[in-house]
């Protein structure tokens, strides 16, 4: 079984509880520290095995990493992390998922080894909020509720307001357009890149 790391709990005497995404459900397992057990890290894909014991949670074993080049690139592998702990945090509570998201983290590994980190940040939430029926392609103003003539100003979940409703810096609207309805932020300035990539990590 394939899965990414999306937790790891410490636990007495170097025993870890960790959360693992996998194509159709995020399990909760028990991993035993030993001298011969693999090396695990927040956001690693592994192949693993799963051992049910009767009145325990089940136990991590046989674990493989399924490295990537850029995990050796510091500020990629931060990037990534920090967005592993964001969706673990939208994940709370919840065991079964669709594959849809299993998917959304292996296109995101293979974008990351030619693509600047931020923009695919940024590009796959567009991803995610379209398929959780969160993106909104028309520029009205969650405050007012009045349509946005003017270049609009953009929240959490990507919401778009008015200036004048929320005091923030605007997007330019044709930008913000084109990335809504393509999932593609390659007409961003790296400055209005690193603005949306702060919106993302208020949460999911």
């Amino acid at each position: 079984m394939q899965g990414y790391i999306l937790k790891i709990t410490p636990l007495k005497e170097e025993d870890l509880i960790v959360k693992i995404l996998t194509p159709n459900a995020i399990h909760t397992l028990y991993r035993f520290y030993g001298a011969r057990h693999s090396t695990i890290n927040l956001g690693y894909k592994i192949d693993f095995e799963i051992e049910y014991t009767l009145g325990y949670i089940p136990k991590l074993r046989r674990i493989t990493h399924l490295g990537y080049s850029w995990l050796k690139i510091l500020p990629k592998a931060l990037l990534w992390q920090q967005f592993i702990t964001l969706l673990a945090s939208h994940f709370e509570g919840i065991e079964r998922v669709d594959p849809f998201y299993f998917e959304l983290l292996q296109k995101m590994a293979k974008k990351l080894t030619r693509q600047e980190g931020k923009r695919v940040m940024v590009e796959s939430y567009i991803e995610l909020l379209a398929f959780e029926g969160r993106l909104h392609h028309s520029f009205e103003c969650f405050v007012c509720e009045a349509p946005i003539q003017e270049d609009p100003v953009l929240v959490r979940a990507f919401l778009s307001a008015h200036s004048s409703c929320i005091p923030k810096r605007s997007f330019d609207r044709t930008k913000i357009a084109y990335l809504i309805h393509s999932s593609d932020a390659q007409f961003l300035e790296d400055e209005e890149i690193e603005e949306l990539w702060q919106i993302i990590q208020e949460g999911l």
